[in-house]
């Protein structure tokens, strides 16, 4: 089994039971010790879990960080119905920026039918997906961020830099009435790139992330064109 397939069976198994002990995850993921230990030691440096002895405890506060895949999982009808009011903003001849949230991932079906689109995205599963649709789509470089499927860092930011976007859309793990924010810094400062680069940005949210703050201010909403929710 591939280690992403094993991370998100650990991640899964903890959001539902909260701790297990080595030897269960073993049991539960057919793993040897050593490779279930060497796992928690990767989600727990992308802050997803905390290693007890013996074990792991799922990170309450990280709980929105979980892979992309488990992500997408959660919320569908309220992502569909926020992304089915996103693609009317977009017209013709665009030039837009997408990141690789859960949400926006749901837009990527809609855009198939806009006439010359370009899409510029951090995301390999959405250049991917863009492409079978005839899509046209740039995807930065930079360092995959396993968990998010997501490309990061100093490349990736001089990539975003280096294009000027009709629009670009975002979103993120939690936000209140003044500001949006996220749980990784390094994702962060890829989706600030994307703002500034923008003519102009959208933020598309569902309401169960309303109230919940994290560390990393993305965005005052006073610098964001709309907020697009579900209601």
């Amino acid at each position: 089994m591939l280690a992403l397939e094993r991370h998100k069976q650990i991640l899964k198994l903890l959001e539902e039971r909260k701790s297990m002990t080595v030897p269960e995850l073993c049991t539960e993921i057919y793993a040897s010790p050593a490779t279930v230990r060497r796992d928690l030691a990767a989600l727990e440096k992308e802050g997803l879990l905390k290693r007890s002895y013996g074990g792991a405890v799922i990170n309450e506060s990280y709980t929105d960080q979980i892979p992309l895949v488990l992500r997408s999982a959660k919320n569908i009808k309220e992502k569909k119905k926020i992304c089915a009011k996103a693609v009317n903003l977009i017209k013709p001849g665009y030039t837009i920026f997408i990141d690789n949230s859960s949400t926006t991932y749901f837009l990527v079906p809609l855009l198939k039918d806009i006439p010359d689109l370009t899409v510029v995205t951090n995301n390999p599963v959405i250049c991917t997906t863009l492409a079978e649709y005839n899509v046209r789509c740039f995807c930065t470089g930079g360092e995959l961020l396993n968990g998010s499927v997501a490309l990061i860092g100093s490349e990736a930011e001089r990539f975003i830099s280096s294009m000027r976007a009709d629009a670009c859309f975002i979103s993120s793990c939690g936000y209140n009435d003044e500001f949006c924010t996220d749980v990784s810094k390094r994702e962060r400062d890829l989706k600030i790139k994307m703002l500034e680069n923008s003519n102009k940005c959208y933020y598309l949210c569902d309401t169960s992330k309303k109230g919940k703050e994290f560390p990393f201010v993305i965005a005052n909403f006073k610098d964001i064109d709309a907020v697009i929710e579900e209601k």
